[in-house]
């Protein structure tokens, strides 16, 4: 039993040695791809799509994306196990305090209509299922056995940020992508760092879809109350928002002994 399993594992590790760039590029293809086919002759914004479309584009990337890390004898080495130790669950403390703030903001400012809180947090589930998927998952099981950890660790948190410029595409409005390119690359990290610490990448998962639904469900709102933000002002919003985020997941990888395991997601 212990044979076949290590065995499964290493045919899945020599097989992402090279395929796992291409699977990327076309989950992102397939996903930018249905997000510019919603939008229409004109451009859209994030807010509309999610708020009032199925985004089928996202839901056929993850599957696509589900299809060959099947198929190509990936799937033990993307995380989708129990958190290892159950008692690591307690690293969600900071995060969790953020997604229970601005789920209570929008409740405070008032939610929207029982379809679209639906739609929004349908949405919102797939886009952390494929993101992570995509990144966590496939993006981390490529680089970790190849690369230092540092070294993959901003690899694959350069790739989630740099791969949210291209929402530019979607809504037109390329200042906004960049400082969502910034965010995500600060969001990504902390999601990397509890998938490292978790040994687990289905919290992470939970956690990004909760995490981008309480964001949209604030934005709905606000996009009614206000016009363009500038970027900087963006940014700044963005650093004092996420930052302290950033920090918190270096200080969860912050040394060798913190992340035991890190390469194949085994207890020390």
């Amino acid at each position: 039993m212990n044979n076949r399993t290590e065995s499964g594992a290493s045919s899945g590790r020599a097989a992402m040695q090279g395929r796992p760039w291409l699977a990327l590029a076309v989950w992102a293809a397939i996903t930018l791809w249905g997000g510019r086919l919603q939008a229409g002759a004109a451009h859209a914004s994030l807010q509309a799509l999610v708020t009032q479309n199925l985004l089928w584009g996202v839901a056929l990337a993850a599957a696509f994306m589900a299809v060959v890390a099947w198929r190509s004898g990936w799937w033990q080495l993307l995380g989708f196990q129990a958190p290892r130790p159950t008692r690591a669950l307690w690293l969600l403390w900071l995060p969790g305090l953020y997604v229970m703030a601005m789920f209570g903001l929008s409740l405070a400012q008032g939610l929207p209509a029982a379809p679209v809180l639906l739609l929004v947090l349908a949405n919102t589930l797939m886009v952390g299922f494929s993101e992570e998927l995509a990144f966590r998952g496939v993006a981390w099981g490529a680089v970790r056995r190849v690369l230092p950890f540092w070294a993959g660790f901003f690899l694959v948190g350069l790739l989630f940020g740099s791969v949210h410029v291209f929402n530019g595409l979607i809504t037109g409005e390329w200042a906004d992508a960049t400082n969502q390119a910034l965010n995500a690359f600060m969001s990504g990290a902390l999601f990397l760092a509890l998938r490292i610490r978790l040994r687990s990448i289905v919290p992470v998962m939970v956690l990004h879809g909760l995490w981008d639904c309480a964001l949209f469900l604030i934005g709905t709102l606000a996009a009614a109350e206000a016009g363009p933000t500038p970027l900087g002002k963006q940014v700044a919003g963005g650093l004092a928002l996420v930052g302290p985020l950033l920090v918190y997941a270096l200080l969860l990888v912050r040394s060798e002994a913190v992340r035991a395991g890190w390469r194949d997601d085994r207890m020390p």
